[in-house]
């Protein structure tokens, strides 16, 4: 239910190592900092906010700009005082944990780790700051998301009807293929003129197929299921075009000339356990927007002021 939400999470379990590259790329901080804003009178500085950025960048390699950067910051300041306030405290052999982990990911220790990070001007307590609010976090949304992001049967019923719509009908198949042999000297046009008489006089599957045994130098290969899904476009288009109790135009192949005999058509939908599939689908939808309400009313719980 809260894989959608972890993701940020689970952002801080992985650490390429060409992120790493780059991260040596990127230019050192200047050691001037300067109060940007106060969570209950935790400061945050404009430091702190070229951190951020920088941690975004190595370990989801997606740009944040500094109001974006100044956001989060004041985000993980409200999970941790709510987390508080419940009474979970995360621990810091948790968070030495995950650290390990980013560390282990790179092929190196913690301090190696830490030195790398500390030489492309990005402390290592930022990392485990992010950490520290994701734990937080993730145990929050456990406890919020038990109460909030049930999925009743109604919704699912109706998210169903609406998928059922949506999706590409499949059509199922039962085909016989019947081979013109084209013996070694004979001209492979004649063979060609003879498969498409017999397609003319074909009758159906029930006894048109036995009729074709009879004729020489004809193999009729055992009835064969085919769908749609995966099938080449043209030869899905071409048995399309053959009604049930016909055959296709005749193929030249390396056996000969082909026909393809359609037996039987049937029409599905797509569905799997579209049931399952649905009912996640929605608790995840509902999960998501339900944090980010949560997320906004812890927020007003708070006293955040910016700094001008």
């Amino acid at each position: 239910m809260i894989r959608v939400l972890a993701k940020r999470a689970a952002h801080l379990r992985v650490l390429a190592v060409l992120a790493m590259a780059a991260l040596s790329q990127m230019p050192q901080q200047a050691s001037a900092q300067t109060t940007v804003a106060l969570v209950n009178s935790q400061p945050i500085t404009n430091f702190d906010v070229q951190q951020r950025i920088r941690v975004a960048a190595l370990t989801e390699r997606r740009r944040l700009d500094a109001r974006g950067a100044l956001n989060e910051l004041i985000d993980d300041q409200v999970k941790l005082l709510e987390s508080r306030r419940l009474g979970f405290r995360v621990t810091e052999p948790g968070v030495d944990a995950e650290f390990t982990k980013l560390a282990r990911g790179n092929g190196q220790t913690d301090t190696q780790f830490g030195e790398t990070l500390r030489r492309a001007g990005l402390e290592p307590s930022a990392i485990r700051d992010s950490i520290r609010a994701n734990i937080a976090w993730q145990v929050l949304l456990r406890d919020h998301a038990r109460r909030g992001a049930e999925v009743s049967n109604a919704e699912i019923d109706a998210a169903i009807e609406k998928e059922r719509k949506a999706r590409a009908e499949i059509v199922d198949y039962q085909l016989q293929t019947v081979i013109f042999v084209v013996p070694r000297g004979t001209n492979p046009g004649e063979r060609e003129r003879a498969a498409n008489a017999a397609r003319g006089k074909f009758s159906g599957c029930e006894t048109g197929i036995d009729e074709l045994r009879q004729l020489r130098d004809v193999a009729v290969r055992p009835v064969m299921s085919r769908s749609t899904e995966g099938m080449n476009a043209q030869l899905a288009a071409i048995l399309a075009k053959t009604p049930v109790g016909k055959m296709t135009p005749p193929i030249r192949s390396e056996q000969g000339v082909e026909l393809v005999a359609v037996c039987e058509r049937t029409t599905r939908t797509a569905t799997g356990d579209l049931r399952s599939e649905v009912a996640a689908k929605l608790a995840e939808q509902k999960a998501v927007a339900n944090a980010r309400g949560y997320l906004e009313t812890l927020r007003k719980k708070v006293d955040i002021r910016m700094m001008r």
